[in-house]
Order: structure tokens, then sequence, then C-alpha cells
């Protein structure tokens, strides 16, 4: 088993003065604020395999993925969906 190098603080600068190094190397520019993250995560969901084929069919109709169609439908009933969850974003093969 491997074991992993202990982390020295003393490489490291206290808040205070990595603040203190920001401000001096760029005065003029505000503080950066980062906002939180909307990340992807995976929702697993059980349906009758009719149903699956149903929303398989509208999808297909419309030229969507199945991803698309439900958060469509989701949105419809008035459930705020992130834009990159309207849109196909499914990798394609390069060839």
């Amino acid at each position: 088993m491997k074991t992993l190098k202990p982390r020295s603080s003393s490489n490291r600068p206290s808040p205070e003065t990595a603040l203190s190094i920001a401000t001096a190397a760029a005065p003029n520019l505000p503080p950066t604020q980062l906002g939180s993250e909307d990340r992807p995560s995976t929702l697993n969901v059980r349906l009758r395999s009719s149903t699956v084929a149903a929303i398989t069919s509208r999808a297909r109709e419309r030229g969507l993925t199945i991803k698309q169609v439900v958060c469509h439908a989701l949105a419809d009933a008035g459930i705020s969906v992130a834009e990159a969850d309207l849109e196909d974003r499914t990798p394609r093969r390069r060839g």
C-alpha cells in the first residue's frame, strides 16, 4: 500500500499572507468571488418498460435524447431546469 506524503503547512502561506500577496500583485482588482457550481448529478428512476418505450419513441420522433424529453416535460410542469440539461450534450464519435 502506498503512503501519502504529509502535507507540510510551512510551504503554504496563511490566508492573511495570501491576501496581502494578492493585494500587492494586483492592488486595483477586486477580490474574486467564486459562484456556486451547478455540477451534474445522477438521478436513477425505476419506470415500467412501457413508459420507457413511450419516452424513447417520443425522443426519436422529435430527434431528442431521452434526457431532453424528460427535462422538457419537467420544465413544462413548472420545474426549474438548468439550460444545459435541455441541450443534447451527447459525446459524438470521431471518424
